[in-house]
């Protein structure tokens, strides 16, 4: 009788404390999944693309003359880049990452057509909504000379386009 009773507590002490650990697992899960999750909202690498000696400090406030600001952001070994020019306001704090929308795509190739020179695979790491690739950002990419071609070949119509003046701007999958 004394040893069912005590079997009774053991196995009632047992099991008892197999479900308060199973329940501490689950929380302590569920916390590292949100965790995992929560992106970093800051930047891997932030730096100025110039003719001149411009180092990068965490104190700009906004892109110096003939720079153009570069914030490179990664996540699962993709790299994307947020991309401003002079004058343009430089983030102190982000909201979002460019990696939480989609770009259309409006190019399948782009380049030099004179050289053959291949920017596509450069140019996809700024496919970010809202950025712009103009003629100062491809000057810093690539040497420029009189006999440049730059051209693109569009998106949905296969055309192939000199690289307009004002840039592309990139837009979110779904606009127009």
């Amino acid at each position: 009788m004394i040893w069912r009773l005590i079997n009774t507590i053991g196995f009632e002490i047992l099991r008892y404390t197999t479900m308060v650990y199973n329940q501490c697992m689950s929380l302590w899960n569920a916390f590292w999944e949100w965790h995992d999750s929560m992106p970093l909202l800051l930047p891997h690498r932030q730096y100025f693309l110039s003719t001149s000696t411009h180092q990068f400090n965490p104190s700009c406030l906004r892109v110096p003359e003939g720079c153009v600001y570069i914030e490179e952001w990664v996540q699962h070994g993709e790299k994307k880049c947020v991309v401003r020019y002079e004058n343009e306001v430089i983030p102190a704090a982000w909201v979002r990452t460019p990696f939480d929308q989609h770009a259309r795509c409006p190019w399948i190739w782009v380049g030099d057509r004179a050289t053959e020179i291949d920017l596509t695979r450069t140019f996809n790491k700024f496919l970010v909504p809202g950025n712009r690739i103009t003629i100062d950002l491809v000057e810093k990419l690539i040497q420029i000379n009189d006999r440049t071609d730059l051209v693109y070949i569009e998106t949905g119509t296969f055309r192939e386009l000199k690289f307009p003046g004002e840039g592309l701007l990139i837009k979110a999958n779904g606009d127009e």
